[in-house]
């Protein structure tokens, strides 16, 4: 498969205008962190840019948009790959001999945009800071199995770059061979952050429902060496700019088919969350700054929650949930937000506003595996909390640490509310966890 790149559109701004605008996060709260935010945005809007790229390719034949039928949002074993009734990346492409997608062992998807994405992260980041450490979702032992497959993805790194040439030369070389684009998803499979700085990346979050043309993320997240939240951005490259700008709601089916999505990032100890639209070439400005701690804040009642929650979730309880809405009083009301992305569910709470929160009751007892792992989360809550949104901390009221492995084995479940509910929500989540003999 080959894929044309596409042709380079006007610039959108030039590279040291980027570099200029990122200097307010210049400050004593925590140490200079202005170059590795620069390169993070343009890394995550590069990455941005190759999903969307397949993404578009996907559904630009006789296939505008995917439908549930065609492409699984929930995990599944029967149909792992891409239906032969789906229009792929090439009109010649034949579905019967060559695959788009595959089967992690847990049944979830994982996709060529996948792999290309991690790998592109990971080449710039470890470009710039070879000291640094990195946890990624993917691994490349699929790849290494699949020939041809593993061309697919290294076209894809090969044929994506950013159209502004400063932008893109500041990003560093990329793969120039197969073993070498392999070798850096492989950097990916770090064990945890103890001691070092650490990356953490999710390449897409939510490849279910981006299979399905609906909201999905690409994330990337610095951790100290304590495994403290430094830097988060999220690339949302279904989202458009005018539910941003317009104060509206982040829906699972409402997404920007023309454009290239937004950016929300934050740098720890600033006070507010960074918004902007992502394009094809250099940054585009700053279109909106989150702190939702300026004047006056009221006290949020409980039974104006607005639940965000992924029912079709296979690690989370969502009737109790649902249990939980009821002994708030938010019950009658109803208004919730079906997000499957986890990343896509914090966005939705830090454009969404004060009264959105997040419950996630783990299926699994406490004391066996974790059910969720660091890139699922590293990055977004940053965000949330720099943003003013609220405060995040498991159900027995612990801060999450991002230290701890790849998975959050020292945390069980999760509340993300407004600081001025967060203590009753878990009084109630301990009330319906008592109540289901848990």
């Amino acid at each position: 498969m080959h894929i044309s790149p596409p042709p380079p559109p006007p610039l959108l701004l030039p590279l040291e205008d980027t570099t200029r605008i990122n200097h307010h996060h210049q400050n004593n709260s925590t140490h200079n962190l202005t170059h590795e935010l620069l390169i993070a945005s343009l890394a995550i809007q590069r990455a941005s840019l190759l999903t969307k790229r397949v993404l578009q390719t996907l559904t630009s034949n006789n296939n505008p948009s995917p439908s549930p039928t065609t492409c699984p949002s929930t995990p599944v074993t029967g149909h792992p790959f891409f239906p032969s009734t789906t229009t792929c990346l090439n009109p010649s492409y034949d579905p019967s001999s060559r695959r788009l997608s595959i089967a992690k062992p847990d049944a979830s998807p994982v996709t060529i945009a996948d792999f290309a994405s991690q790998a592109l992260l990971i080449s710039t980041i470890h470009h710039h800071f070879p000291s640094d450490t990195f946890i990624g979702e993917e691994d490349s032992s699929s790849l290494r199995h699949n020939p041809d497959l593993c061309s697919q993805v290294f076209d894809l790194v090969s044929t994506t770059y950013l159209s502004d040439p400063a932008a893109e030369a500041l990003l560093g070389p990329r793969p120039g061979s197969i073993p070498e684009m392999l070798g850096l998803i492989d950097l990916g499979c770090g064990k945890g952050t103890r001691g070092k700085r650490c990356w953490s990346m999710d390449p897409i979050d939510g490849t279910s429902a981006f299979l399905k043309g609906e909201q999905y993320a690409v994330s990337l997240a610095l951790l100290d060496g304590e495994g403290r939240e430094l830097m988060g951005l999220l690339g949302c490259p279904n989202l458009g700019i005018g539910v941003v700008v317009g104060g509206g709601r982040i829906e699972e089916a409402e997404v920007d088919r023309e454009g290239w999505g937004v950016m929300l990032s934050a740098v720890r100890g600033e006070g507010c969350a960074l918004v902007r639209s992502m394009g094809k070439a250099g940054l585009n400005k700053v279109v909106k700054r989150i702190n939702r701690r300026k004047g006056k804040q009221r006290e949020i009642r409980t039974e104006e929650l607005h639940f965000v929650d992924s029912r079709v979730s296979c690690a989370t309880d969502s009737g109790m949930v649902e249990q939980l809405a009821r002994r708030a009083g938010a019950g009658r009301t109803g208004e919730r937000t079906e997000i499957y992305s986890s990343h896509m569910r914090y966005a939705a709470m830090v454009l969404g506003g004060r009264e959105f929160v997040q419950v996630r009751f783990p299926k699994r007892p406490k004391g066996e595996a974790a059910p969720w792992c660091v890139w699922d989360h590293a990055g977004s809550q940053l965000i949330y909390t720099e943003s003013g949104a609220g405060k995040v901390t498991d159900l027995e009221g612990r801060p999450i640490d991002f230290g701890a492995g790849r998975k959050l084995t020292n945390n069980w479940g999760l509340i993300t509310a407004d600081e001025s509910v967060h203590g009753r929500m878990l009084e109630l989540a301990g009330e319906v966890l008592k109540e289901a003999g848990r």
